[in-house]
């Protein structure tokens, strides 16, 4: 989770926070960071939160740390800076926020091609604001909020805004307090393709067999280079930022269009899940 974009100030003060993760690894990266910049503890009661342990109650502490004028964003570790930021897309941003009449999310991320079909026809370029907004007003997420976001908070704390569980929660809160989620025209982040995934810190069967089926791992995106950089952003605005066009994997062959979710286009595999998941509730484990 980055707390927040600042070009400015290289050496600024970065504050880490720790979801509570087992991983000994991450306990010793953590105990590393702690010694030259601030980590925060979670308590007991932010992790009782479904599956996603304590990220929401992560979120709402960030932005409550916030200064007034800060611009915010937050993302995740299956996502990945994939381009360099130059001052002028902060100050696109800023003129973003200041000439919106009413509070709302950008979406900094590349586009999903997995989810081409059904959205390209739904989405619209804004020249003016220099963003695409995506018409899924159907959808439980997506349209309003997403977990992977950018926004200033002075906009969110004159909403009355504070982050709740689960996404679906956010995007119904965003529906009613909020403007629809801009998608940036020029998105910066990317989430990684084929992604091993953890339900409540573990894995189902189905999910040990979709992720083998499939080669799930870690698969890194090629940052982009000046040269790259200088012509996605002098892109014509018609070409949409899905990642599989504009982004390469380090290394590895990964099939397209990109797939995040090992489940993703399974039916029995997600069906498995599901009566794995009910039974483990059931049992308490």
């Amino acid at each position: 989770m980055s707390p927040r974009l600042n070009t400015a100030r290289p050496a600024a003060r970065s504050r880490f926070f720790d979801d509570d993760s087992p991983d000994p690894e991450t306990r010793r990266i953590l105990a590393e960071l702690s010694q030259r910049h601030t980590v925060i503890y979670p308590s007991p009661d932010n992790f009782s939160q479904s599956k996603h342990g304590g990220l929401y109650a992560n979120m709402q502490t960030a932005f409550s740390l916030s200064a007034n004028d800060d611009l915010v964003c937050f993302l995740q570790d299956d996502t990945q800076l994939v381009r360099p930021l130059a001052p002028s897309d902060i100050e696109q941003l800023a003129h973003f926020f200041a000439a919106s009449t009413k509070p709302c999310f950008v979406q900094p991320a590349f586009m999903r091609g997995c989810n081409r079909k059904k959205d390209q026809p739904l989405t619209r370029y804004d020249a003016q604001r220099r963003v695409y907004y995506v018409d899924r007003l159907k959808s439980s997420a997506g349209a309003f909020y997403s977990d992977i976001c950018l926004f200033r908070v002075h906009d969110l704390q004159a909403a009355g805004w504070e982050f709740i569980t689960r996404e679906a929660g956010n995007e119904q809160q965003a529906r009613a307090k909020l403007g629809q989620m801009a998608y940036w025209r020029d998105p910066f982040a990317a989430w990684l393709p084929n992604v091993p995934a953890f339900r409540g810190k573990t894995q189902t069967l189905a999910l040990r067999v979709a992720q083998q089926r499939r080669r799930s791992g870690f698969y890194p995106i090629q940052y982009l280079t000046a040269e790259q950089n200088r012509a996605f952003v002098q892109r014509d605005p018609t070409i949409l930022p899905y990642a599989e066009d504009c982004l390469q994997v380090l290394e590895g062959d990964v099939p397209k269009p990109w797939i995040y979710y090992p489940l993703q286009g399974s039916a029995p595999l997600k069906w498995l899940n599901s009566a794995e998941s009910k039974i483990r509730k059931w049992l308490g484990r």
